[in-house]
């Protein structure tokens, strides 16, 4: 009897030291530069810390920096994408239709402090034209064949977090999802890759964007607090205006778009235009789109409840985007963040 319970004892005893083993070895976190970093929890409203927010003064001396800007490829095509982080202190995202009638968005930050970043998504090849014209250091997790030939072609400062040694400043964190939606960066260490490790430009001589110092309202503006812009009939963006923040607070397909910070996202500013998209002819016939966004059209610029009729002019793939007003003048941006939302031509823009 005695030997029966000093094996109890025993077996009792190695399955607990093996258990508390096997805890520490599946919890321990990995090495920070880790491209296979998993990070889980089980509470799912778990909220990023909500970076700090530049006032106008604040935002106007960011952009007059020589910092070279990173562009980064935001997942949007389903629900699970979302929420996102990272797009509340972006200076600029651009919202594109992708395959599927879904969209995608590339933001781009010349701030490099912020530690998180995405979902992050592959690229697709018109939005390397926006990348460009801002002399971005453009960042994406994996790419279509056509984006991967124009990358090389094009000579895009670029990191893929599928390819090689650039893995080591992503991972993954399944909080919101643990699918494919759910591989992160921070843009501190995508700069930090880019001029350290890759050899890329830490700097840039251009000057994008016109800002005002300071908050300005639009002359002869019409009142505009409601935007409803459908990019297919599976997604819509609407827009409602906060008159108290100055802001328009963003919706998808009627829900609030959130942030992982726990708050709504907003635009001090939007530029809306229609360029035409049409199925790519590739070898893969999934429906991927390209779109003919060199030319020039007219659109809309909308700031503090009000909206002015804009034309916009883009003369190649690396050339600026020019925005000018009826009376011929570049346009002017309030200091604040920028959404452009570039629809389908097709798309029945409602603006009220």
């Amino acid at each position: 009897m005695k030997r029966l319970l000093l094996l109890i004892v025993l077996i009792v005893t190695v399955i607990t030291t093996s258990c508390s083993q096997l805890k520490e070895d599946v919890f321990q976190e990995p090495e920070a530069e880790s491209a296979a970093r998993v990070e889980n929890s089980d509470e799912t409203d778990l909220q990023e810390e909500e970076p700090p927010v530049a006032d106008a003064s604040e935002f106007y001396e960011m952009m007059q920096s020589d910092n070279r800007p990173v562009a980064v490829m935001i997942d949007n095509d389903v629900k699970e994408s979302r929420p996102q982080m990272g797009l509340e202190s972006a200076y600029m995202v651009y919202e594109i239709i992708v395959e599927g009638g879904k969209s995608r968005m590339m933001a781009l930050f010349k701030n490099h402090d912020l530690e998180k970043v995405g979902p992050i998504r592959s690229s697709r090849h018109y939005f390397l034209d926006y990348a460009l014209e801002h002399d971005a250091i453009y960042c994406h997790a994996g790419w279509s064949p056509k984006a991967q030939s124009d990358i090389s072609t094009l000579g895009v400062n670029n990191i893929n977090g599928l390819l090689g040694g650039d893995e080591s400043v992503f991972w993954r964190d399944s909080t919101y999802d643990n699918t494919w939606h759910n591989m992160y960066s921070g843009v501190d260490q995508l700069y930090e890759k880019a001029t350290e490790q890759k050899g890329y430009r830490g700097t840039t001589e251009v000057e994008h964007t016109a800002y005002y110092e300071e908050d300005t309202e639009l002359e002869d503006g019409e009142n505009v607090s409601e935007i409803d812009l459908p990019y297919s009939n599976w997604y819509r963006v609407s827009y409602e205006y906060d008159s108290e923040e100055k802001v328009y607070k963003r919706y998808v397909d009627g829900e609030e778009h959130m942030s992982q910070t726990g708050n709504i996202l907003t635009a001090k500013n939007i530029i809306i235009y229609k360029v035409q998209n049409f199925n790519l002819k590739d070898n893969d016939n999934v429906g991927r789109q390209d779109l003919k966004n060199i030319g020039s059209g007219t659109g809309y610029y909308i700031t503090n409840g009000k909206m002015i009729e804009i034309e916009w002019t883009k003369s190649s793939r690396t050339g600026k985007t020019v925005y000018t007003t009826e009376d011929g003048e570049e346009l002017v941006l309030n200091p604040g963040n920028t959404f452009v939302q570039i629809v389908p031509a097709t798309s029945n823009i409602t603006l009220s």
